[in-house]
């Protein structure tokens, strides 16, 4: 007798039989009152035993459920944006959809598009950056996610708000081979909810000297952005050993950065050779060739030599019984 199992995503579902949703055709399976957690890879595993032999066949199938765009559940259709004139804002949009859907933007009826404005599409996200100019940028943004099932749209205010004080503690406190740990007087309150000009995380930003000297320009640098912990200091790691680094930091709130700190510079632990810490004795300081030419002698010479007497020491006792 030849059995199917099924499994999804790995995860067995059992022998297709009348079971509820899943049932068996002939040439597969068929599901009931399909849902969007039904999409998935499906495996039919097929098996025959019989006194002269077995086989066995697989096959994988990807089901995909078609679907409108839907909002994540953690956002509301309405949201709150800040920026300041003369920064930069990121208005985000995301909709899941199956296929996936086609964004688009527009604000007080116009619509925007990729020659007027910089916009960046993915798979089930899409991002409009605008360069406040003036004040008239603020004011309703509308995000549109479409595909041939429906439709789910977005809105964000932008508003107005107040550009950050760059922090006023800026102090490298250690530095190893590959990290480096820095004091920037992160506070966080615990009592007063945040608002649009509370500080909520910082921006470092950081490139080896010898790179800065060549363009003079910071367009290059290793972005790190951490979020505010009260009374923390922040570790960057995954440097490299025996470098000098330039180093400046900015703040963040709703509304964009703060300008950035003075440049500090500071300089890399060199990487200390594995088994040379805490050593001591006549062999700390040998130099390979040293080790090899004393080994080869303690062959060639001692080991003999001890071999002898230890010969010597078993015949005299040998003697002594007899």
């Amino acid at each position: 007798m030849k059995k199917k199992l099924i499994s999804l995503d790995d995860v067995c579902i059992g022998e297709v039989s009348n079971n509820g949703r899943y049932s068996k055709l002939a040439d597969g399976m068929s599901i009931k009152k399909v849902v969007q957690n039904d999409s998935g890879e499906y495996t039919c595993k097929a098996f025959q035993i019989s006194a002269t032999g077995s086989s066995f066949e697989e096959k994988t199938i990807r089901l995909n459920i078609k679907h409108k765009p839907y909002l994540p559940a953690w956002k509301p259709s309405v949201t709150d944006a800040y920026g300041y004139v003369g920064g930069v804002v990121n208005l985000t949009c995301e909709a899941t959809a199956e296929p996936p859907a086609n964004f688009s933007w527009s604000a007080n009826n116009k619509k925007l598009t990729p020659k007027s404005h910089i916009i960046y599409n993915g798979r089930h996200v899409s991002m409009l950056q605008i360069m406040i100019k003036t004040s008239s940028i603020f004011g309703k943004y509308k995000c549109e996610a479409k595909n041939e099932l429906g439709t789910v749209t977005q809105e964000i205010h932008l508003k107005e708000g107040t550009k950050p004080d760059p922090p006023s503690l800026f102090q490298l406190r250690g530095v190893n081979s590959d990290t480096l740990d820095i004091d920037v007087g992160a506070t966080k309150s615990h009592d007063i909810p945040p608002d649009p000009t509370t500080v909520i995380g910082y921006r470092f930003e950081l490139m080896p000297t010898d790179e800065y000297l060549k363009s003079r320009s910071w367009d290059r640098a290793s972005r790190r952005d951490f979020d505010v912990a009260d009374g923390a200091t922040y570790l960057l790691v995954q440097l490299i050993p025996d470098t000098k680094y330039l180093i400046r930091v900015a703040a963040r709130n709703a509304a964009g950065l703060s300008d950035w700190t003075e440049v500090k510079e500071f300089s890399t632990h060199p990487l200390q050779p594995h088994g040379t810490s805490g050593s001591s004795g006549p062999m700390a300081h040998a130099k390979p060739t040293d080790v090899c030419f004393k080994f080869v002698w303690f062959l060639a010479v001692a080991l003999p030599a001890a071999l002898s007497i230890t010969h010597h020491r078993f015949v005299d006792l040998a003697k002594a019984r007899f």
